[in-house]
């Protein structure tokens, strides 16, 4: 009863809120992608695209989805959720063990390495124990993971240092266009221009940088939408981050206020038309 709404409100908790007198539960498919970046500056093994492919196909996804999630997510196999014009279709998550330890072998890597991975624990919906079920599911091609999870006053300042093998980070473009993921999580570092800004991967390809600049100047829809679908298919052969899902979103408020019509995909709620009742 201290607050007239709250958001985000946890999958755990959703079945509680619902079934609580004076409450209303609001959900919606989100657009924030949930994803780690693999530093390639700070471990070698991640400069091998097979030992990052394989660290994509040793991630369930989908389990990590239902069970942690409790299913208030959408499992994702690249940044731009449907509805985007980066949007591929064809690129699936791709969870499959055998073939994970099949690319590690191959990479040279069959014996594990150890990596460090630092993570939020209150910045996502569930953002520790996801970091904890990926490190646990790494266990399982050998990679031995150091993991650190802090507060997001104190992960922000270590995230923008660079140092750790993985890190997490959820991305919500705020243009509602795909270009945007790229331009700041997965274009060349450049601080001239601020591109790749969040690319604490270091992941570099001219081909991406040079279509994504096209595509920004592109006036043609339909080519457009091609450029950055052959974007999203480029990160997602090379396994440039692991995609986890898009958050979906949660809101709760006190029944007297209606903010079923003002919560949004853009989890921007239009406050101007929100309408209070008396009690």
């Amino acid at each position: 009863g201290d607050v007239d709404m709250i958001a985000p409100v946890s999958p755990n908790d959703h079945k509680r809120v619902e079934k609580a007198k004076g409450i209303d539960l609001v959900t919606l498919p989100g657009t924030r992608i949930i994803t780690f970046q693999l530093n390639q500056n700070v471990s070698e093994p991640l400069r091998d695209p097979r030992v990052r492919q394989a660290i994509a196909y040793a991630v369930n996804n989908e389990g990590i989805a239902q069970k942690i999630m409790k299913g208030f997510a959408t499992t994702a196999g690249q940044q731009s959720p449907a509805g985007y014009v980066g949007h591929n279709p064809d690129l699936k998550p791709r969870y499959d063990l055998k073939k994970a330890k099949s690319l590690m072998e191959e990479a040279g890597y069959g014996d594990g390495f150890t990596i460090t991975m630092i993570a939020p624990n209150n910045r996502y919906v569930n953002d520790e124990k996801i970091a904890q079920a990926v490190a646990a599911m790494l266990s399982k091609i050998d990679i031995k993971v150091d993991l650190q999870t802090m507060p997001k006053a104190q992960y922000w300042p270590e995230f923008d240092k660079c140092e750790a093998g993985m890190q997490m980070i959820g991305w919500h473009s705020d243009t509602e266009d795909s270009a945007n993921f790229t331009e700041f999580l997965t274009m060349t570092r450049n601080a001239d221009t601020g591109k790749g800004q969040y690319n604490c991967g270091h992941y570099s390809n001219s081909e991406v940088d040079k279509l994504v600049e096209a595509a920004n100047v592109e006036t043609d829809p339909t080519k457009r939408a091609e450029m950055l679908k052959a974007v999203e298919t480029t990160l997602y052969n090379e396994a440039a981050f692991v995609p986890l899902h898009w958050q979906n979103l949660a809101w709760a408020a006190k029944s007297n206020v209606d903010i079923q019509p003002i919560v949004n995909a853009m989890n921007f709620p239009y406050f101007g038309e929100l309408v209070v009742s008396e009690k």
